[in-house]
């Protein structure tokens, strides 16, 4: 696998610092959310996810917008200001008219992901609603009819549709629901005919192999980030022999799956060092070496509670037992026993 050369402001050591000491979740969502809000990598995801890979958006149809979608909520009795932000936020240009795309991006499965979603796609209604209804009064406009004064807008105003896409990255697949129905109690079929559900659009890296990419950072991102979860490192062999990577997708990889030591690839390419490969073998051979340590670990936990039932089997008190083992290991060892009597 080959890397392309980084530039000398992505290989600064100040920066090389920042990304490799600071996991904290805030400088994850930053190099997440500034990795989607370029236009390739953004259309690229939304057509994969929405469309099958067909090419429905276009890179220079969209413009970023600011993502607060902040609203206040009023009736008679009742008067409440929303707050809620949103990770990335996008115009689709259509012509005169557009379609506003929002981005979520979860690490982990979120239970009440449909009624979060839906509630950002709500507020950005109210807040184009309450916008629409401002601007009549700043022009001055007469309302046509009661119901127009009722509602503070027209019988030909229209709103601007918003789509939401969710983007999970958790190593382990969605668990969630995938509709606010299924967050529902159990209903007649009478109730779910009258049901206005909402559908959550949900796209995942671990199913990469479904979904069709054109772009190259995004399919490499995807593939790449899959493998490491799986432990699979001879997938990536097969794929990258020789392919290009962009640094900033192998940036993007390693604070995804916390591996730091892929940001070495900067300092270290650039001074006719290790080769992506090689970084993948370094890999493998960490995980390997994990794997005998645990294996090591599990064997001497066996031992000792093997040794507390020969213990207890020769009648030897369990504070006698515990001058030398741990309470922990004492219970396991006493559940194991239990068992086996049981299936003799």
């Amino acid at each position: 696998m080959v890397i392309r050369d980084w530039s000398s402001d992505v290989c600064s050591s100040d920066l090389m610092n920042k990304q490799v000491h600071n996991k904290g979740s805030s400088s994850k969502d930053i190099i997440l959310k500034t990795f989607w809000r370029d236009n390739e990598h953004f259309a690229d995801l939304f057509n994969a996810a929405l469309f099958n890979g067909s090419q429905i958006i276009k890179p220079d149809q969209l413009v970023e917008i600011d993502s607060d979608t902040s609203a206040i909520i009023k009736s008679d009795d009742y008067n409440e200001s929303i707050k809620r932000n949103r990770d990335v936020v996008k115009k689709m240009f259509d012509g005169v008219e557009f379609t506003i795309l929002g981005l979520e991006i979860q690490d982990k499965t979120h239970f009440a992901m449909p009624l979060r979603t839906m509630t950002y796609d709500t507020l950005g209604y109210i807040k184009e609603y309450n916008n629409i209804k401002k601007q009549h009064k700043l022009n001055n406009d007469s309302l046509p009819s009661s119901e127009s004064f009722l509602s503070g807008i027209t019988a030909d105003d229209r709103f601007h549709p918003i789509i939401t896409l969710v983007l999970y990255y958790g190593e382990t697949l969605w668990t969630g629901p995938l509709n606010l129905s299924d967050m529902m109690v159990d209903m007649s079929s009478y109730m779910k005919s009258l049901f206005s559900d909402y559908h959550l659009n949900l796209i995942q890296i671990l199913d990469s192999d479904k979904y069709t990419f054109y772009n190259d950072d995004v399919r490499n991102l995807f593939n790449i980030t899959k493998n490491i979860y799986k432990e699979d490192i001879e997938a990536i062999y097969s794929q990258y022999q020789s392919d290009n990577v962009d640094p900033e997708v192998i940036e993007l990889i390693s604070v995804i799956t916390d591996t730091p030591q892929l940001l070495e690839l900067c300092s270290n390419h650039k001074n006719g060092g290790n080769t992506m490969c090689n970084a993948f073998r370094n890999l493998e051979a960490q995980w390997t070496e994990r794997g005998k340590q645990e294996g090591r670990q599990e064997g001497i936990a066996c031992e000792k509670i093997n040794s507390i039932i020969t213990m207890l089997e020769l009648g030897i008190t369990k504070e006698q037992i515990l001058t030398k083992y741990s309470l922990e290991e004492f219970n396991k060892a006493e559940e194991s026993l239990l068992q086996n009597r049981v299936s003799q």
